[in-house]
Protein backbone atom coordinates (compact mmCIF):
# COMPACT_ATOMS: atom_id res chain seq x y z
CA UNK A 1 0.00 0.00 0.00
CA UNK A 2 2.59 2.12 0.74
CA UNK A 3 4.98 1.76 -2.62
CA UNK A 4 1.34 2.63 -4.13
CA UNK A 5 1.13 5.92 -2.98
CA UNK A 6 4.91 6.52 -2.93
CA UNK A 7 4.13 5.85 -6.71
CA UNK A 8 1.29 8.13 -7.00
CA UNK A 9 3.27 10.95 -5.04
CA UNK A 10 6.03 10.52 -8.44
CA UNK A 11 6.16 13.21 -10.37
CA UNK A 12 5.26 12.40 -13.67
CA UNK A 13 7.91 12.41 -16.47
CA UNK A 14 7.33 14.39 -19.73
CA UNK A 15 8.86 14.43 -22.99
CA UNK A 16 7.96 17.49 -25.53
CA UNK A 17 9.02 18.04 -28.69
CA UNK A 18 9.04 21.59 -30.30
CA UNK A 19 10.29 22.24 -34.64
CA UNK A 20 11.66 26.07 -33.24
CA UNK A 21 13.38 26.78 -30.58
CA UNK A 22 11.08 27.72 -27.40
CA UNK A 23 12.15 31.49 -26.80
CA UNK A 24 12.88 34.37 -26.91
CA UNK A 25 8.77 34.66 -26.89
CA UNK A 26 8.03 36.29 -30.41
CA UNK A 27 5.18 34.44 -32.61
CA UNK A 28 2.34 32.50 -31.39
CA UNK A 29 4.45 28.72 -31.41
CA UNK A 30 7.14 30.17 -29.34
CA UNK A 31 4.41 31.76 -27.14
CA UNK A 32 2.08 28.73 -26.20
CA UNK A 33 4.98 26.39 -26.28
CA UNK A 34 6.23 28.16 -23.97
CA UNK A 35 3.76 28.84 -21.37
CA UNK A 36 2.67 25.01 -21.50
CA UNK A 37 6.58 23.71 -21.07
CA UNK A 38 6.25 26.68 -18.30
CA UNK A 39 2.97 25.10 -16.62
CA UNK A 40 3.89 21.49 -17.41
CA UNK A 41 6.99 21.84 -15.17
CA UNK A 42 5.13 23.30 -11.96
CA UNK A 43 4.61 19.36 -11.40
CA UNK A 44 6.44 17.01 -13.63
CA UNK A 45 10.12 16.32 -14.65
CA UNK A 46 9.90 17.65 -18.38
CA UNK A 47 12.63 17.09 -21.04
CA UNK A 48 12.47 18.91 -24.21
CA UNK A 49 13.96 17.87 -27.77
CA UNK A 50 13.81 21.38 -29.81
CA UNK A 51 15.09 22.34 -33.38
CA UNK A 52 16.57 25.70 -33.47
CA UNK A 53 17.38 27.15 -37.04
CA UNK A 54 20.19 28.24 -38.14
CA UNK A 55 22.65 26.99 -35.27
CA UNK A 56 22.89 26.62 -31.25
CA UNK A 57 20.67 29.01 -29.38
CA UNK A 58 21.67 31.24 -27.53
CA UNK A 59 23.00 30.12 -23.45
CA UNK A 60 20.35 32.63 -21.91
CA UNK A 61 17.66 31.57 -24.12
CA UNK A 62 18.59 28.28 -22.54
CA UNK A 63 19.07 29.46 -19.56
CA UNK A 64 15.12 30.85 -19.36
CA UNK A 65 13.73 27.25 -20.00
CA UNK A 66 16.61 25.58 -17.86
CA UNK A 67 15.61 27.97 -14.46
CA UNK A 68 12.09 26.08 -15.12
CA UNK A 69 13.80 22.56 -14.54
CA UNK A 70 13.40 21.99 -18.34
CA UNK A 71 16.37 19.60 -19.14
CA UNK A 72 17.31 21.11 -22.80
CA UNK A 73 18.11 19.24 -25.78
CA UNK A 74 18.64 21.27 -28.82
CA UNK A 75 19.45 20.32 -32.44
CA UNK A 76 20.74 22.63 -35.03
CA UNK A 77 18.60 22.58 -38.20
CA UNK A 78 20.23 24.33 -41.30
CA UNK A 79 16.93 25.87 -43.18
CA UNK A 80 18.72 25.74 -46.83
CA UNK A 81 19.15 21.77 -46.46
CA UNK A 82 15.58 20.94 -44.81
CA UNK A 83 14.64 23.30 -48.07
CA UNK A 84 16.71 21.09 -50.18
CA UNK A 85 14.99 17.60 -47.95
CA UNK A 86 11.55 19.12 -48.85
CA UNK A 87 11.95 18.60 -52.72
CA UNK A 88 10.86 14.90 -51.64
CA UNK A 89 7.40 15.69 -51.17
CA UNK A 90 6.95 15.13 -55.37
CA UNK A 91 7.64 10.99 -54.32
CA UNK A 92 6.33 10.56 -50.82
CA UNK A 93 3.46 11.03 -48.95
CA UNK A 94 4.35 14.28 -46.83
CA UNK A 95 3.93 17.81 -47.49
CA UNK A 96 6.19 20.36 -47.82
CA UNK A 97 5.70 21.24 -44.35
CA UNK A 98 6.47 17.74 -42.88
CA UNK A 99 9.62 16.94 -44.79
CA UNK A 100 10.83 20.49 -44.23
CA UNK A 101 11.35 19.23 -40.27
CA UNK A 102 12.75 16.12 -40.68
CA UNK A 103 15.77 15.73 -39.60
CA UNK A 104 17.93 12.76 -38.98
CA UNK A 105 19.97 13.83 -35.94
CA UNK A 106 16.67 14.93 -33.91
CA UNK A 107 14.98 11.72 -34.65
CA UNK A 108 18.33 9.89 -33.28
CA UNK A 109 18.09 12.13 -30.41
CA UNK A 110 14.10 11.07 -29.79
CA UNK A 111 15.26 7.42 -30.07
CA UNK A 112 17.94 7.90 -27.55
CA UNK A 113 16.71 9.57 -25.40
CA UNK A 114 12.77 7.37 -25.22
CA UNK A 115 15.48 4.52 -25.17
CA UNK A 116 17.29 5.57 -21.92
CA UNK A 117 14.36 7.13 -20.05
CA UNK A 118 10.89 6.42 -19.17
CA UNK A 119 8.35 8.88 -19.67
CA UNK A 120 4.92 9.07 -18.19
CA UNK A 121 3.23 10.85 -21.64
CA UNK A 122 4.95 12.83 -24.70
CA UNK A 123 4.07 15.62 -26.80
CA UNK A 124 4.63 16.51 -30.15
CA UNK A 125 4.12 20.17 -30.52
CA UNK A 126 2.66 20.92 -34.12
CA UNK A 127 2.07 18.31 -36.83
CA UNK A 128 5.70 19.25 -37.39
CA UNK A 129 7.23 16.65 -35.00
CA UNK A 130 4.57 14.22 -35.06
CA UNK A 131 6.64 11.65 -37.13
CA UNK A 132 9.40 11.51 -34.30
CA UNK A 133 6.29 10.10 -32.13
CA UNK A 134 3.71 8.20 -34.03
CA UNK A 135 5.53 4.45 -33.15
CA UNK A 136 6.27 5.25 -29.99
CA UNK A 137 4.52 3.36 -27.26
CA UNK A 138 3.72 5.57 -24.55
CA UNK A 139 0.86 7.76 -24.15
CA UNK A 140 1.05 10.79 -26.76
CA UNK A 141 -0.37 13.71 -27.27
CA UNK A 142 -0.53 15.91 -30.64
CA UNK A 143 -0.76 19.88 -30.05
CA UNK A 144 -1.91 19.94 -33.50
CA UNK A 145 -3.02 23.78 -33.07
CA UNK A 146 -5.05 24.24 -36.33
CA UNK A 147 -6.35 21.99 -39.49
CA UNK A 148 -3.64 22.77 -41.59
CA UNK A 149 -5.17 21.34 -44.96
CA UNK A 150 -7.79 24.49 -43.95
CA UNK A 151 -5.31 26.88 -43.51
CA UNK A 152 -3.09 26.18 -46.97
CA UNK A 153 -6.54 26.12 -48.98
CA UNK A 154 -7.88 29.70 -47.20
CA UNK A 155 -4.18 30.93 -47.96
CA UNK A 156 -4.11 29.69 -51.19
CA UNK A 157 -7.95 31.49 -51.93
CA UNK A 158 -6.71 34.52 -50.39
CA UNK A 159 -3.55 34.77 -52.44
CA UNK A 160 -3.05 37.24 -55.20
CA UNK A 161 0.69 35.62 -56.08
CA UNK A 162 0.64 32.50 -58.57
CA UNK A 163 3.74 30.79 -56.77
CA UNK A 164 2.54 31.38 -53.73
CA UNK A 165 -1.24 29.72 -54.79
CA UNK A 166 0.29 26.93 -56.27
CA UNK A 167 2.59 25.98 -53.53
CA UNK A 168 -0.05 26.10 -50.52
CA UNK A 169 -3.21 24.41 -53.28
CA UNK A 170 -0.56 21.29 -53.35
CA UNK A 171 0.18 21.58 -49.42
CA UNK A 172 -3.73 21.49 -48.91
CA UNK A 173 -3.82 18.62 -51.56
CA UNK A 174 -1.18 16.73 -49.27
CA UNK A 175 -2.47 17.55 -45.81
CA UNK A 176 -6.07 16.18 -46.60
CA UNK A 177 -4.10 12.89 -46.93
CA UNK A 178 -1.48 13.11 -44.37
CA UNK A 179 -3.68 14.60 -41.50
CA UNK A 180 -6.38 11.90 -41.52
CA UNK A 181 -3.29 9.16 -41.50
CA UNK A 182 -1.12 10.80 -38.40
CA UNK A 183 -4.40 11.44 -36.07
CA UNK A 184 -4.86 7.73 -35.36
CA UNK A 185 -1.14 7.41 -33.81
CA UNK A 186 -2.15 9.81 -30.71
CA UNK A 187 -4.35 9.41 -28.14
CA UNK A 188 -5.53 13.07 -28.30
CA UNK A 189 -4.79 15.69 -31.07
CA UNK A 190 -5.99 19.07 -29.47
CA UNK A 191 -6.87 22.24 -32.05
CA UNK A 192 -7.35 25.75 -30.66
CA UNK A 193 -10.74 26.20 -31.83
CA UNK A 194 -13.97 23.92 -32.31
CA UNK A 195 -14.00 24.98 -36.19
CA UNK A 196 -10.46 23.21 -36.90
CA UNK A 197 -11.62 20.09 -34.60
CA UNK A 198 -15.03 20.63 -36.78
CA UNK A 199 -13.09 20.20 -40.02
CA UNK A 200 -10.46 17.42 -38.98
CA UNK A 201 -13.48 15.34 -37.92
CA UNK A 202 -14.49 15.91 -41.67
CA UNK A 203 -11.19 13.73 -42.65
CA UNK A 204 -11.31 11.23 -39.58
CA UNK A 205 -14.17 11.03 -37.17
CA UNK A 206 -12.55 8.09 -35.18
CA UNK A 207 -9.81 10.48 -33.56
CA UNK A 208 -9.56 11.87 -30.59
CA UNK A 209 -9.74 15.57 -30.49
CA UNK A 210 -9.85 18.22 -27.50
CA UNK A 211 -9.52 22.18 -27.45
CA UNK A 212 -6.08 23.77 -26.28
CA UNK A 213 -6.87 27.40 -26.94
CA UNK A 214 -4.19 30.03 -26.80
CA UNK A 215 -3.83 31.99 -23.69
CA UNK A 216 -2.67 35.64 -22.77
CA UNK A 217 -0.12 36.46 -19.86
CA UNK A 218 -1.97 38.84 -18.19
CA UNK A 219 0.50 39.33 -15.46
CA UNK A 220 2.49 41.13 -18.63
CA UNK A 221 -0.75 42.83 -20.30
CA UNK A 222 -1.84 45.02 -17.61
CA UNK A 223 -5.88 46.64 -17.83
CA UNK A 224 -5.85 50.06 -19.17
CA UNK A 225 -7.31 52.94 -16.94
CA UNK A 226 -10.31 55.02 -18.86
CA UNK A 227 -8.04 58.17 -18.43
CA UNK A 228 -5.09 55.95 -20.05
CA UNK A 229 -7.60 54.84 -23.12
CA UNK A 230 -9.07 58.47 -23.45
CA UNK A 231 -4.93 59.32 -24.23
CA UNK A 232 -4.47 56.72 -26.93
CA UNK A 233 -4.65 57.78 -30.68
CA UNK A 234 -2.98 56.23 -34.30
CA UNK A 235 -3.94 52.91 -36.00
CA UNK A 236 -1.41 49.81 -35.21
CA UNK A 237 -0.50 46.86 -37.19
CA UNK A 238 1.69 44.27 -34.89
CA UNK A 239 3.13 40.88 -35.78
CA UNK A 240 6.18 38.86 -37.47
CA UNK A 241 6.76 40.92 -40.65
CA UNK A 242 8.28 38.57 -42.00
CA UNK A 243 5.51 36.29 -42.46
CA UNK A 244 3.56 36.21 -45.94
CA UNK A 245 0.12 36.46 -44.15
CA UNK A 246 1.38 39.60 -42.09
CA UNK A 247 3.21 41.13 -44.89
CA UNK A 248 -0.39 40.95 -47.43
CA UNK A 249 -2.25 42.69 -44.49
CA UNK A 250 0.22 45.35 -44.07
CA UNK A 251 0.02 46.18 -47.79
CA UNK A 252 -3.33 46.02 -47.67
CA UNK A 253 -3.69 48.44 -44.79
CA UNK A 254 -1.23 51.29 -46.88
CA UNK A 255 -2.74 50.74 -50.08
CA UNK A 256 -6.79 50.04 -49.48
CA UNK A 257 -7.17 51.34 -46.30
CA UNK A 258 -5.33 53.81 -44.75
CA UNK A 259 -5.68 56.31 -48.08
CA UNK A 260 -9.80 56.45 -47.01
CA UNK A 261 -8.88 57.57 -42.98
CA UNK A 262 -5.66 60.27 -44.24
CA UNK A 263 -8.80 62.08 -46.28
CA UNK A 264 -10.34 62.72 -43.00
CA UNK A 265 -7.34 62.64 -40.75
CA UNK A 266 -4.57 63.89 -42.34
CA UNK A 267 -2.47 63.56 -39.56
CA UNK A 268 -3.17 60.08 -38.34
CA UNK A 269 -0.44 57.36 -37.71
CA UNK A 270 -0.03 54.02 -38.49
CA UNK A 271 2.38 52.10 -36.59
CA UNK A 272 3.73 49.11 -37.68
CA UNK A 273 5.96 46.98 -34.94
CA UNK A 274 7.21 43.36 -35.04
CA UNK A 275 10.26 41.29 -35.54
CA UNK A 276 12.41 41.06 -38.96
CA UNK A 277 10.19 43.24 -41.22
CA UNK A 278 11.12 42.71 -44.76
CA UNK A 279 12.57 45.34 -47.00
CA UNK A 280 9.26 46.25 -48.56
CA UNK A 281 7.75 46.84 -45.77
CA UNK A 282 10.79 49.17 -44.10
CA UNK A 283 10.11 50.82 -47.79
CA UNK A 284 6.47 52.07 -46.55
CA UNK A 285 8.05 54.70 -43.97
CA UNK A 286 6.00 57.82 -44.28
CA UNK A 287 4.94 60.98 -42.29
CA UNK A 288 1.89 58.62 -41.66
CA UNK A 289 3.65 55.37 -41.62
CA UNK A 290 6.03 54.51 -38.58
CA UNK A 291 7.87 51.10 -38.80
CA UNK A 292 9.29 49.87 -35.80
CA UNK A 293 11.68 46.95 -36.23
CA UNK A 294 12.52 44.05 -33.71
CA UNK A 295 11.46 45.72 -30.72
CA UNK A 296 11.87 44.38 -27.26
CA UNK A 297 7.64 44.57 -26.48
CA UNK A 298 4.88 44.88 -29.09
CA UNK A 299 2.74 45.34 -26.17
CA UNK A 300 4.56 49.07 -25.85
CA UNK A 301 3.07 50.04 -28.70
CA UNK A 302 -0.21 48.83 -29.04
CA UNK A 303 -0.89 50.71 -24.59
CA UNK A 304 -0.17 53.77 -27.59
CA UNK A 305 -2.27 53.12 -29.92
CA UNK A 306 -6.72 53.52 -30.00
CA UNK A 307 -7.50 50.46 -32.68
CA UNK A 308 -5.84 47.46 -34.26
CA UNK A 309 -6.17 47.30 -37.69
CA UNK A 310 -7.00 43.52 -38.94
CA UNK A 311 -7.69 42.88 -42.51
CA UNK A 312 -7.18 39.20 -42.20
CA UNK A 313 -7.99 36.73 -44.87
CA UNK A 314 -7.84 33.05 -45.19
CA UNK A 315 -5.75 30.70 -42.75
CA UNK A 316 -7.98 28.84 -39.66
CA UNK A 317 -6.60 29.01 -35.72
CA UNK A 318 -6.94 31.57 -33.74
CA UNK A 319 -5.13 35.10 -34.26
CA UNK A 320 -2.38 35.81 -31.15
CA UNK A 321 -1.95 39.23 -32.33
CA UNK A 322 -5.71 40.06 -31.96
CA UNK A 323 -5.43 38.72 -27.90
CA UNK A 324 -2.52 40.86 -27.81
CA UNK A 325 -4.65 43.69 -28.65
CA UNK A 326 -8.34 43.14 -27.20
CA UNK A 327 -5.70 42.48 -23.44
CA UNK A 328 -3.82 45.80 -23.90
CA UNK A 329 -6.81 47.68 -24.50
CA UNK A 330 -6.82 48.52 -28.56
CA UNK A 331 -10.43 48.07 -30.32
CA UNK A 332 -10.11 45.69 -32.91
CA UNK A 333 -11.19 45.96 -36.27
CA UNK A 334 -11.09 42.87 -38.52
CA UNK A 335 -12.66 39.67 -40.40
CA UNK A 336 -14.82 37.04 -39.85
CA UNK A 337 -11.64 34.70 -39.98
CA UNK A 338 -9.77 37.13 -38.35
CA UNK A 339 -11.75 36.84 -35.10
CA UNK A 340 -12.48 32.96 -34.97
CA UNK A 341 -12.06 30.87 -31.82
CA UNK A 342 -12.53 34.14 -30.21
CA UNK A 343 -15.86 34.58 -28.92
CA UNK A 344 -16.25 38.17 -29.00
CA UNK A 345 -19.84 39.82 -30.33
CA UNK A 346 -19.61 42.88 -33.15
CA UNK A 347 -19.91 46.24 -32.03
CA UNK A 348 -19.89 45.37 -28.30
CA UNK A 349 -16.20 43.43 -28.27
CA UNK A 350 -14.94 44.07 -31.69
CA UNK A 351 -15.86 44.77 -35.10
CA UNK A 352 -16.03 42.27 -37.91
CA UNK A 353 -16.24 44.12 -41.21
CA UNK A 354 -16.57 41.75 -44.68
CA UNK A 355 -14.92 44.31 -47.11
CA UNK A 356 -12.09 46.74 -46.68
CA UNK A 357 -14.48 49.64 -47.34
CA UNK A 358 -15.98 48.29 -43.88
CA UNK A 359 -12.86 48.50 -42.32
CA UNK A 360 -12.38 51.74 -43.08
CA UNK A 361 -15.93 53.60 -41.97
CA UNK A 362 -15.14 51.61 -38.68
CA UNK A 363 -11.98 53.27 -38.40
CA UNK A 364 -13.70 56.22 -39.13
CA UNK A 365 -16.33 55.62 -36.42
CA UNK A 366 -13.95 54.80 -33.67
CA UNK A 367 -11.92 57.82 -34.12
CA UNK A 368 -15.42 60.29 -34.27
CA UNK A 369 -17.06 58.29 -31.52
CA UNK A 370 -13.89 57.70 -28.68
CA UNK A 371 -16.63 57.13 -25.95
CA UNK A 372 -17.87 53.85 -28.10
CA UNK A 373 -13.66 53.27 -28.42
CA UNK A 374 -13.48 53.25 -24.90
CA UNK A 375 -16.15 51.01 -24.22
CA UNK A 376 -15.46 48.33 -26.52
CA UNK A 377 -12.08 48.81 -25.17
CA UNK A 378 -13.06 47.38 -21.69
CA UNK A 379 -15.56 44.79 -22.80
CA UNK A 380 -12.77 43.03 -24.79
CA UNK A 381 -10.41 43.65 -21.66
CA UNK A 382 -13.54 41.62 -19.91
CA UNK A 383 -13.50 39.05 -22.64
CA UNK A 384 -9.98 38.02 -22.41
CA UNK A 385 -9.67 37.87 -19.04
CA UNK A 386 -12.96 35.39 -18.75
CA UNK A 387 -11.25 32.94 -21.49
CA UNK A 388 -7.85 33.51 -22.49
CA UNK A 389 -5.74 33.55 -19.37
CA UNK A 390 -3.15 31.15 -19.35
CA UNK A 391 -5.20 29.71 -16.08
CA UNK A 392 -7.65 29.11 -18.70
CA UNK A 393 -5.71 27.07 -21.03
CA UNK A 394 -3.87 25.46 -17.93
CA UNK A 395 -7.61 23.84 -17.11
CA UNK A 396 -8.00 22.80 -20.94
CA UNK A 397 -4.43 21.19 -20.27
CA UNK A 398 -5.03 19.45 -17.09
CA UNK A 399 -8.16 18.10 -18.64
CA UNK A 400 -6.25 16.87 -21.78
CA UNK A 401 -4.38 15.08 -19.78
CA UNK A 402 -7.08 13.58 -17.91
CA UNK A 403 -8.34 11.93 -21.51
CA UNK A 404 -5.33 10.34 -21.23
CA UNK A 405 -5.47 8.82 -17.70
CA UNK A 406 -2.50 11.25 -16.13
CA UNK A 407 -3.48 14.22 -13.36
CA UNK A 408 -0.18 15.67 -12.96
CA UNK A 409 -1.64 17.30 -9.66
CA UNK A 410 -2.59 14.67 -7.90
Amino acid sequence: MTDSITDMNKKKNILFLTPRFPYPLIGGDRIKSFYILKYLSRYANVTLITLSHGGAPNKEYVQELEHLGIKVHSITLFPFRASLRSIRTFWTKFPLEILFYLHPGFRNKVNDIIKDHHFDIAFAFFMRTAEYLKDVSIKKVLIAEDCRALYQSRSAKASDNIIQKLVRHWEALKLQVYEPTITPYFDVTTLVTNDDIKEMQKYNADASYALLSNGIDLSIMKSSSTDQLHKRDGLIFIGKLDLWANSMMIQTIVRDILPNIIKVYPQITFSIAGADPSPNIVALASQNIHIYPNVKSTEDFLYQAAIFVHPHKGASGIQNKVLQAMACGCVVITTPTGIQGIPAIHNEHVFIAHTNEEISSYVLFLLENPDKRISMAIHARTLIEDNFSWDAINKQMDDVLLQCGISLQS
